[in-house]
């Protein structure tokens, strides 16, 4: 079988992830793949990996131009940060009417090409968005994967509903990562329940695992050369309201002055996007932004760590949880989206910077044969979630796909 897998974006968020996890996966089971998204070329952990290799990833360049309009990045659902733009980088619904229209020509124009040479008999498009509104234009059938960050905007975005809505209703099946997700798309697009389908996502088990490390060098070579002997506590994503990162560190008050503990950040974005009202109420005390870091740094981090964080407002799964499971770390997470559906640790309710701090010390301070029968349990549930049962629940709705479009590509002839 030949899969095409189309993303709005590049690798370095939860989409390109699971648009890499399914690829490889795929890749593994000796199916023919090609991953399909823009970039903006600005160095940065993968850049040599997917630069590296131009028949498995085709890379829309950006800037571009096109019929004399200038597209100086490509554009964002949500305006959260994301680690491969710019840090106020516009997206979609900053467009103007023409660099709507030019945008949507020249990325119709590079799938169109990449779909003539690679003749895919699936094309599986992350977001139910922009690349699988052209694709249905080139009169191919598809399936949607829906992230919640799209519903997200969604509802941001008066300009692009439109084509949301008629991407939902034209995919062949909806995938949700989560069965929240999944409620979210029935009631904002009018699609056929049936036509939804919840396949949860992934992560990469050949990297995310327990491993021994060597504490005091892994810390030192991060700047960390003061307080090596506190507990750590990793929180991966974006530096931005969706994930929380202001209640973490509100949180951190209570944190450090009942307990005591190491904070890495590992994500893009600052706390620019906060104002100085809101930055008076953070505390930094020992807490490190490391930036946007590769999946192998991640597993190294997670596995000095006693715990992981992730105090979302918004979320429509939660791989980060997911990776610091399988490296057998418990989570402190909010009560959001499909967290509850596999987070092993502690929940709380979102934007309750008291509750957080409590919760993480409830973690710092258990016991220690209690704490390790919680990280076994972290590891086992995690290990429920590969990319190999992620893509068998896939190839049902693949296979129905492929034999659509091949009707259609008879029909055409």
């Amino acid at each position: 079988m030949r899969v095409l897998i189309t993303n709005t974006g590049p690798w370095g968020t939860g989409s390109g992830t699971v648009a890499d996890g399914v690829l490889q996966e795929l890749r593994r089971r000796g199916h023919k793949v090609m991953a399909f998204f823009p970039d903006s070329g600005l160095p940065g952990p993968g850049y040599s990996r997917y630069y590296g290799h131009p028949n498995l990833y085709r890379i829309v360049p950006f800037p571009a131009r096109y019929k004399g309009v200038y597209l100086y990045t490509f554009p964002l659902i949500i305006p959260d940060p994301n680690p491969r733009n710019y840090p106020k980088a516009w997206t979609f619904k900053h467009l103007s009417p023409a660099e709507r229209t030019a945008y949507f020509g020249y990325m119709r124009k590079a799938l169109k090409k990449a779909v003539g040479e690679f003749s895919p008999d699936v094309i599986e498009c992350q977001h139910i968005w922009a690349l699988d509104h052209l694709i249905g234009s080139l009169g191919f059938g598809y399936i949607s994967v829906a992230h919640h960050s799209d519903q997200m905007g969604f509802r941001y975005d008066r300009n692009m509903r439109s084509i949301a809505r008629k991407s939902a209703r034209n995919a062949h099946y909806i995938i949700s990562i989560s069965d929240y997700v999944r409620q979210e798309v029935i009631a904002l697009y009018g699609v056929q329940p049936d036509k939804v389908i919840t396949i949860t996502n992934g992560y990469n088990q050949k990297v995310f695992y327990p491993f021994e490390v060597d504490r005091r060098k892994i810390l030192s070579k991060l700047g960390i050369t003061q307080r090596k002997d506190l507990p750590v506590i990793t929180f991966t994503g974006k530096i931005s309201r969706t994930k929380g990162i202001d209640i973490l560190l509100q949180a951190n008050h209570i944190i450090q002055k009942k307990g005591k503990a190491l904070i890495l950040i590992l994500g893009s974005g600052g706390l620019e996007q906060f104002n100085k009202g809101e930055q008076k109420r953070f505390c930094l005390e020992n807490t490190f932004f490391l930036g946007q870091r590769s999946h192998r740094d991640l597993a190294l981090l997670h596995n000095l760590a006693r715990l992981s964080v992730l105090p979302s407002r918004s979320e429509g799964f939660g791989i980060g949880a997911l990776e610091a499971m399988g490296c057998a770390v418990p989570i402190v997470a909010t009560r959001v989206g499909g967290l509850p559906s596999f987070v092993v640790g502690e929940l709380v309710e979102s934007e309750k910077p008291t509750s957080l701090a409590e919760a993480i010390l409830k973690l710092l301070q258990l016991p220690k044969k209690s704490y390790t029968e919680l990280c076994q349990q972290a590891l086992v549930t995690a290990k429920k979630y590969s990319w190999d049962s992620i893509v068998k629940k896939r190839f049902p709705y693949y296979r129905e796909l492929a034999a659509f479009n091949r009707r259609k590509k008879i029909s055409r002839e």
